[in-house]
């Protein structure tokens, strides 16, 4: 058996005598003042340098996907742990509890899986409405939930309505998965009346940019950053003490009286 090697190859980045190296730029000459803050993170993300319009949709994303009110679970665990005045742990905490949940980046993972898996079958029919259907419906026979689709406690995710217009407008709502979904969209509609939610809208734009699910899941990770910075600064600052323990004297106890027990009674 060969030993393993020493040193750990990779491609993302290295330090060469005065020039450091990321994933084939020179940093130096290449990318610091010339790159934007989303082009460092696509490049980061995909392992190459994205165009403009590609940087335009994580921008509008970055957008439609800001829904930070902290009753939000991830987003209250954020400030509970902000509450103890760490900002790191903060910030890590509430995105650390999204990883395989069935809200956030991990949703758009399985989102994405269902898309692929759906795509192919669907296989360039988009626009045969009873052949989509008869996919849609032996997926649900075999899998029974279609992730991407449906909204807890409302009709409708608002997030979807201003992230198709920008779809729209940016002209990349008739690629390939965009399309899927849009097809999938309308055959879950009649047969269970469920409306696509932000997780398969963003699954089918990024299988459209090329990302395997695991790389769509990285990409709504950085997208949905903001957030979380947001709840860790705002609590740390001003943490609320009640987070960690509610006040005594809001808490009212309304079971038996209390009971000794024979062994806690003096000889």
């Amino acid at each position: 058996m060969s030993p393993p090697p020493l040193v750990e190859t990779t491609r993302s980045a290295f330090w060469a005598s005065d020039e450091a190296h990321y994933h084939g730029h020179r940093v130096f000459k290449e990318l610091a003042g010339k790159e934007s803050w989303t082009g460092m993170m696509g490049l980061s993300l995909f392992g190459r340098k994205i165009p403009p319009d590609i940087c335009g949709v994580l921008d509008d994303a970055v957008g439609a996907l800001t829904l930070a009110d902290p009753r939000i679970w991830p987003l209250k665990l954020t400030r509970v742990v902000g509450s103890y005045g760490g900002l790191l742990p903060a910030l890590f905490a509430g995105q650390l509890a999204e990883d395989g949940a069935r809200i956030g980046p991990w949703a758009c993972v399985e989102a994405a899986k269902a898309l692929l898996l759906l795509h192919a079958e669907i296989d360039g029919q988009q626009d045969d409405a009873e052949h989509v259907s008869q996919v849609v419906a032996e997926y649900r026979r075999k899998h029974r939930f279609v992730w991407g689709f449906g909204t807890p406690y409302r009709g409708r995710d608002e997030r979807v309505v201003a992230f198709r217009r920008s779809m729209e407008q940016r002209q990349r709502s008739e690629l390939p998965y965009y399309r899927t979904m849009n097809a999938v969209a309308r055959a879950m509609k009649e047969a269970t009346g469920a409306e696509p939610n932000i997780g398969g809208v963003m699954a089918s734009a990024l299988l459209d940019m090329d990302l395997e699910p695991l790389e769509v899941g990285a990409t709504v990770v950085a997208v949905i950053q903001h957030m979380f910075f947001s709840q860790a600064l705002e609590s740390t600052r001003a943490p609320n003490l009640t987070l960690r323990e509610l006040p005594s004297e809001y808490v009212t106890y309304r079971g038996h009286e209390p009971r000794t027990s024979p062994r806690g009674r003096p000889l």
